[in-house]
């Protein structure tokens, strides 16, 4: 895997060669910011570009504004991706260390409306850093960890609904008994009805965790998936309440 590499310097490679016509070639040196990137890191990015299908046929030329430098073309995908800054980060995401794919994307937004609420200072930067570890750890494909990650953000999120409400929990409780506690207690408050399934994938990833001769239930892919949507609608839902 190349060194991951900078989403703005890309975002403007794709952005620059969209102002030309399509199938024009794309002088770098008639960009002042990747004149200011040098020709070495903008052919670097132009080869791991090109490996995307994002830009095409490149090759030496001399640059307008002087120099040796690498043209290229837009190809269609790249240009389709000009004005989607959000699709490209997507795409890209490989080489610039972000998102992989459309879930862990789901888990970068999520991130981001997370750092814009209003969340208790005594836990807000582990809240946020957990939600990126969810995020790595599920491109990653490491699907026990991403799953006791999130129950690690239910817990706080059932918490904060029981706290919100001046009823008195146990700090230790997990998420089952804070399920618990909230539906007896708290009967009118909506929670996700998967959120007791995620319970149990959640449960039974730690088992292992205290119990070393059990045999480790591996979560597949789509439990996963499941467990990170239920607690990015509970994330979502109590953000709604305290901003």
């Amino acid at each position: 895997m190349p060194i991951a590499l900078d989403f703005n310097l890309i975002k403007e490679i794709i952005q620059h060669g969209a102002i030309h016509l399509e199938g024009e070639i794309v002088d770098p040196s008639t960009s002042q910011k990747l004149c200011s990137a040098g020709v070495a890191m903008v052919t670097t990015y132009i080869e791991q570009l090109s490996m995307l299908n994002l830009v095409k046929d490149p090759f030496p030329m001399f640059g307008k504004n002087g120099g040796m430098w690498i043209g290229f073309k837009l190809s269609e995908t790249g240009r389709n991706l000009a004005n989607s800054e959000d699709e490209l980060r997507r795409i890209v995401g490989e080489l610039i260390g972000g998102p992989k794919t459309e879930v862990s994307e789901s888990v970068l937004l999520l991130q981001k409306e997370c750092e814009k609420a209003k969340i208790n200072a005594a836990y807000r930067d582990d809240f946020l850093k957990t939600i990126d570890e969810i995020r790595i750890c599920f491109d990653e494909a490491c699907y026990i960890a991403t799953i006791g990650l999130c129950g690690k953000i239910l817990e706080v999120c059932l918490k904060e609904i029981l706290y919100r409400n001046e009823i008195v929990c146990d700090p230790n409780a997990m998420v089952g008994n804070l399920l618990k506690s909230i539906k007896e207690k708290l009967p009118s408050e909506y929670l996700d009805p998967s959120l007791q399934n995620v319970a149990n994938i959640i449960n039974a990833s730690r088992i292992t965790a205290v119990h070393a001769k059990e045999k480790i239930p591996v979560p597949s892919r789509d439990q996963a998936i499941m467990v990170i949507f239920a607690t990015r609608d509970l994330v979502l839902r109590n953000l709604s309440k305290i901003n």
